[in-house]
């Protein structure tokens, strides 16, 4: 499905393009070097990443017309892939980083209301309200553990798989072909 370069056993992923200005946003008036990614192409090099295993590496094509070869767009455009990449790196290391403290919180959270409510349990009488009360921290307290395991093993893993694929993408090799 996807080609390999037999020296560097990398994946090659193949974009065309009419223009240098097809790889990025066309809203976004920001210079070339800081411009976001054409959503089209970003979802297409994100979908093949995802399709290649992450202990292969990966090389980034682009292919354009002969007569739209200029060395000074090919250098600041992958200046400005590069940077892409990075800045969605950081988002992905951020939203990292809240998964992790959400994860402390809820977890000390849970701790601290199934606690409670087992320490509570010899010492307050039982009546209908106590019983109520004890009863929602226990929950509580499941509850919190629950998604405090969500977080770790489902939205965490996830998480840190799409900053693996990112990195491989910073990494990639990429090349201007002319057709």
């Amino acid at each position: 499905m996807y080609k390999t370069n037999a020296e560097t056993d990398g994946f090659i992923i193949e974009v065309s393009v009419n223009s240098y200005n097809e790889i990025f946003n066309g809203w976004d008036p920001s210079p070339v070097k800081r411009r976001d990614l054409d959503p089209e192409v970003m979802q297409f090099i994100e979908s093949c990443a995802t399709d290649i295993p992450l202990r292969y590496p990966l090389e980034l094509h682009f292919y354009l017309p002969a007569e739209n070869r200029d060395e000074e767009k090919e250098r600041l455009s992958e200046e400005g892939i590069r940077n892409n990449f990075s800045y969605s790196i950081a988002l992905i290391r951020r939203s990292l980083a809240d998964i992790r403290k959400k994860t402390m919180v809820y977890a000390v959270a849970a701790f601290a209301f199934l606690t409670v409510r087992y320490m509570s349990r010899p010492i307050v009488p039982a009546n209908l309200l106590t019983t109520i009360l004890t009863e929602g921290l226990s929950i509580g307290g499941w509850v919190f553990l629950w998604e405090a395991f969500s977080l770790f093993f489902f939205a965490g893993q996830e998480t840190s798989h799409q900053l693996k694929r990112f990195l491989r993408l910073l990494h990639a090799k990429i090349l201007f072909k002319y057709r």
